[in-house]
């Protein structure tokens, strides 16, 4: 009876801590925070709300959260997602174990004349207390780093290094505390460490395993049952509990009939499981839902609990213990990152702030403080205090430390900076009349840059005051160019058809715009537009077709009309590389988000499941704009590292000689405009179309051919460079696109090729055919030129839709101006 009374005054005050919480979460303060602070407020030092008797007998809450953290902890580690940067994440991993835990651990000990629970303990049990110490300040908070980057839609190598670094320590300090903890009972209980300890060490950490293993089986079986969700939940957090209550029988009963006891960490049982729940089975995502659903109920109960169970009395006493262990911790993460990072190869600029993304603490930290209160109650609650006193510390200063250091590291992406969704966003549309200015209005209220063409003798500007009006007097190729139509990603006319069609025409041949759109008058003048690749919606026949639509499917019908204003349907172009070749099912997507088709190369499919992703592909998607914006970042790409690889790929033979090129590059791309140069070569360059598809040695036959006169080389000399070049490694830097470059003797002598092949160019018959191919040729006196160019040509081919344009081109001459127009200042 008295457990009911004590779980209903607790689930009203859990309430009001939830409500704190959101409320003060405007102050910019954790949420955790808040919840600590009202568990002090309600605690039995001074409110008394929450009395000593009730906090011991809502233990089970304790238990029932422990397991479900460590489910949580096992789930958020991925490997499909981290494998990229697996070598980086390991080296600064363990140099952050390795001085965080022995900095701390000797910290602990040396300090232990000031902490009152620790002075009369021999040195063998101040050593155990002070190992267990050391492992949990090891411990990180991925909840809160993902809040962070999710916060300042951060996304580029730094970020996703700390993610999984993150993600990794608390696996790897579950493991290292279930280690300590055994090790620690056994320097408490005066069992010998022997031989025979070790391999009870091994065996206790194995049997741990084990049962992880047994508990994800189990954990299946409850996520296939033919049951609501919620019933699901309860089963979930009933098999973490069942854990805890387990293990706890087990140590109790070896305990009492054998010479030692079996302390199966039941942390590590509910982490594996978690693990291989996520990584091994397809019932991933709806785990992760399961998780994430009830992920704040249990945050809320089990901080504010916490912070009802701190000892006041204790903290008085020992805070400036806690304040030296958060110095020691800090020093010790800086020594840790950063020589994690050298051994990994990082830049020293990055070593030297990584330090500021790995302070933060929170779920597991406190999990295993209070785990430490279930195994060791002799001392476990003062231990607790001390530690979750130097976890709030940690909690209120990492944060910001990590905001900061992804702002010094420019993988921010603030909202403010307009587009979340990546790509061009910016539109033209041709027209006067009402449905004209109605639908820009509309893409205005979704974030587009939309600008009105009219002709001088339309309706006057005035009309149009909410938005950006042009004049045009003729429809001409430099008449659309000076309102900026080659930089429109989506092209919208609605004046007469044969207006409609001209403006569709230049755009096609000349700018390659990446949607076109025309309303014709007369369905007859179908055809015509559809040869030019033109979206065409016939009046006539769009409100029958629309009716159709809602008949047979009003649900995808009203979607689609964005009639339910919380979902959304956009393309989002794939720019980043390391989401190449994972398979759909293996990328984590958004609870409430499909993904319905992907165009690649042109070709329309609807995926499936084994669908390997593809750098480029244009994929649409179906979800809120919450989670259509946190896809669209991770479909991003840091384009300043994206186009170091490209360049650093490009140069890995013949232009390092003895110096490294490394530096140079990032200077080079750090420098927003290129040289006026380039542009001087290309506009002088040749530019080949390729109207047939050809192999490689073919086409370095013409390459030869047509470079050999400018720079004075037998064309013979050059086939042979460019093979060579090309049999030591190859020049295609991504599919579709080849930069052939090579050195050749002489002096002050460069020269560029410009190509285009729509049928393609098989340089090898694994990789996609190449569409666009830029011959770079220089003497060795032309060296940082030739990285000026290969930069320059990065950016060009970065651009979104750059494909398109390229494949649309009219003729040379459009080729080369598409080159020489191309938006090179974009801030990378």
């Amino acid at each position: 009876m008295d457990i009911l009374v004590f779980t209903a005054g607790f689930t009203l005050i859990a309430l009001a801590s939830k409500q704190m919480g959101t409320t003060f979460q405007k102050t910019g303060l954790p949420l955790i925070s808040m919840f600590l602070l009202t568990g002090v407020v309600a605690g039995p030092y001074v409110l008394g709300m929450i009395s000593k008797e009730a906090v011991a007998n809502l233990g089970f809450v304790d238990e029932i959260s422990l397991g479900f953290i460590a489910f949580a902890a096992g789930a958020e580690l991925y490997l499909k997602e981290l494998k990229s940067k697996l070598q980086t994440i390991a080296w600064i991993t363990v140099g952050l174990v390795i001085f965080t835990f022995t900095l701390s651990s000797i910290t602990f000990y040396l300090i232990s004349a000031h902490i009152p629970f620790m002075t009369t303990m021999p040195p063998v049990a101040k050593a155990a207390v002070a190992i267990l110490a050391g492992a949990i300040l090891v411990a990180r908070s991925p909840s809160s780093a993902i809040a962070i980057v999710n916060e300042l839609r951060a996304k580029g190598p730094f970020t996703q290094t700390a993610l999984g670094v993150t993600v990794i320590m608390d696996v790897v300090v579950i493991v290292l505390f279930s280690a300590n903890s055994s090790i620690a009972d056994a320097l408490l209980t005066g069992v010998r460490v022997n031989l025979g300890f070790v391999l009870l060490l091994v065996f206790e950490i194995g049997g741990s395993l084990i049962f992880g293993f047994g508990v994800s089986k189990i954990l299946l079986r409850i996520i296939r049952l033919p049951v609501p969700p919620l019933l699901k939940t309860i089963f979930i957090l009933a098999t973490g509990y069942f854990v805890f209550a387990l293990s706890a029988g087990i140590r109790h009963y070896t305990h009492n009939r054998f010479v030692v006891e079996f302390l199966f960490e039941p942390l590590l049982i509910c982490m594996v499981a978690g693990f291989l729940v996520s990584n091994t089975s397809r019932f991933r995502d709806e785990f992760l839902k399961i998780l994430n659903d009830i992920g704040p109920v249990i945050y809320t109960a089990f901080f504010t609990l916490t912070g009802a169970s701190l000892s006041l009395d204790v903290l008085a006493a020992t805070w400036q213990v806690a304040v030296v262990l958060f110095l020691v911790r800090i020093t010790a993460v800086f020594f840790g990152s950063f020589v994690g990072g050298s051994l990994a190869g990082n830049p020293a600029r990055v070593n030297s702030m990584s330090w500021m993304a790995y302070i933060t603490q929170a779920g597991v930290g406190l999990g295993l403080a209070k785990d430490v209160v279930v195994a060791f109650p002799a001392f476990g609650t003062p231990f607790a205090t001390i530690i979750i006193s130097v976890i709030i510390l940690n909690q209120l200063v990492g944060p910001p430390l990590f905001k900061l250091a992804i702002k010094l590291m420019k993988e921010d992406h603030p909202k403010s900076e307009g587009n979340p969704f990546g790509g061009a966003k910016k539109t033209i549309i041709f027209g006067v009349d009402g449905q004209a200015s109605a639908l820009a209005l509309s893409l205005m209220s979704q974030e587009w840059e939309v600008t009105l063409a009219m002709n001088g003798q339309a309706v006057p500007a005035e009309n149009f005051q909410e938005m950006e009006v042009v004049h045009f007097s003729r429809i001409s190729r430099d008449e659309l160019e000076r309102i900026q139509c080659h930089k429109a990603g989506a092209i919208v006319t609605m004046l007469s058809d044969e207006q409609n069609y001209k403006i569709c025409e230049i755009a096609y041949e000349n700018f390659g715009s990446q949607t076109l759109i025309a309303r014709i008058n007369d369905r007859f003048n179908t055809a015509r537009f559809q040869t030019l690749g033109v979206l065409i919606v016939d009046p006539s026949t769009a409100i029958v077709g629309l009716l159709d639509h809602f008949v047979r499917s009003p649900a995808a019908a009203s979607l689609l009309m964005g009639m339910h204003k919380e979902r959304n349907v956009v393309d989002l172009r794939i720019q980043n590389p390391d989401l190449s070749g994972l398979a759909l099912r293996d990328f984590r997507l958004p609870f409430d988000l499909i993904i319905m088709s992907v165009r690649r190369r042109g070709v329309l499919f609807v995926p499936h499941g084994f669908t390997r992703l593809e750098a480029g592909d244009l994929v649409t998607v179906l979800g809120s704009k919450k989670s259509i914006a946190e896809l669209a970042l991770r479909f991003g790409v840091n384009r300043k590292e994206a186009m170091l690889q490209m360049v650093k790929k490009a140069t890995a033979r013949e232009l390092q000689d003895e110096i490294p090129v490394h530096n140079e590059v990032r200077k080079l791309i750090n420098v927003t405009s290129p040289p006026d140069r380039f542009d001087v070569l290309v506009a002088k360059s040749q530019v080949i179309d390729l109207k047939k598809q050809m192999d490689k040695h073919a086409f370095f036959k013409l390459a030869a051919k047509a470079m050999s006169a400018p720079l004075e080389v037998p064309d013979g000399e050059l086939f042979h460079l460019l093979c060579k070049r090309e049999d030591e490694m190859t020049t295609v830097l991504s599919p579709g696109l080849a930069v052939p470059h090579v050195i050749i003797e002489g002096q002050d002598k460069f020269s560029v090729l410009l190509v285009r092949c729509k049928k393609g160019i098989e340089f090898s018959s694994s990789q996609p055919l190449v569409y666009a191919a830029f011959v770079l040729i220089g003497s060795r006196d032309q060296r940082n030129f030739h990285l000026q160019a290969l930069s320059a040509i990065a950016r060009i081919v970065m651009e979104p839709g750059f494909e398109k344009k390229w494949m649309r081109a009219k003729d040379k001459h459009a080729l080369k101006q598409m080159i020489l127009s191309a938006d090179r200042q974009r801030n990378v």
